[in-house]
């Protein structure tokens, strides 16, 4: 893998990772119907915010992560990588948690809450007006695939772009010789230093640090 494929796989990789992430957490993942003696039936519409907030959180440090990956090289890559595969397995972890049975008793929690989804500020009679006592119960239930399948797959992408950093980390940039002062360049006597002999280039450079034409 060329140096340049070493940082593109796994900063395009973390680039889709985190706006699959983001958009799950804009879906909506659960659909609720409360209904208390008072007020009757409500509804609400849980989105992948709502329902797992750590979406978002995911989401930022996959965008941090890229900076990472551009900065650092060699040891310090690879630690990138494993903080990367971690993030990725926290994802597959609410991937898991959302695909087994609903927890209706957290449900009831959210949408009784006293901030997010169940605080309302819509006029009467509009859609979502309807405040949500402590005392409802819910009556249906319903799950949405379209979240939970964007979370595998951006978990996926972390994962992958974890893997990826972990076996390929970017290699330390080497210090051209060529570019360093003529002094250092040369050892003591003004000869060149040990195995520069052959080195054209270096010697080009010696000649122009001389003040004399190398092409003369």
């Amino acid at each position: 893998m060329s140096r340049r494929a070493r940082l593109l796989v796994p900063v395009v990789l973390l680039l889709v990772g985190a706006a699959l992430l983001w958009i799950a957490s804009r879906m909506v993942w659960l659909d609720v119907a409360a209904f208390n003696d008072q007020s009757g039936e409500a509804r609400r519409a849980l989105t992948g915010a709502e329902w797992q907030p750590a979406l978002v959180p995911l989401a930022l440090g996959a965008l941090a992560a890229i900076a990472a990956v551009a900065l650092v090289r060699g040891l310090a890559a690879r630690a990138v990588g494993a903080v990367i595969a971690l993030l990725g397995m926290a994802a597959v972890a609410l991937l898991i948690s959302s695909v087994g049975g609903v927890d209706a008793e957290r449900v009831h929690t959210v949408i009784t809450s006293d901030e997010g989804v169940a605080r309302t500020n819509a006029g009467p009679g509009a859609e979502g007006s309807e405040s949500i006592p402590e005392w409802s119960r819910i009556t249906e239930l319903s799950t949405r695939p379209v979240g939970p399948s964007l979370t595998g797959a951006g978990a996926a992408a972390l994962l992958a772009a974890g893997i990826v950093v972990l076996a390929r980390p970017a290699r330390p940039v080497r210090r051209d010789d060529r570019y360093v002062t003529p002094a250092v360049r040369r050892g003591t006597g003004g000869e060149p230093r040990d195995g520069a002999d052959g080195d054209a280039g270096r010697d080009l450079w010696s000649e122009l640090d001389e003040g004399r034409d190398p092409t003369g």
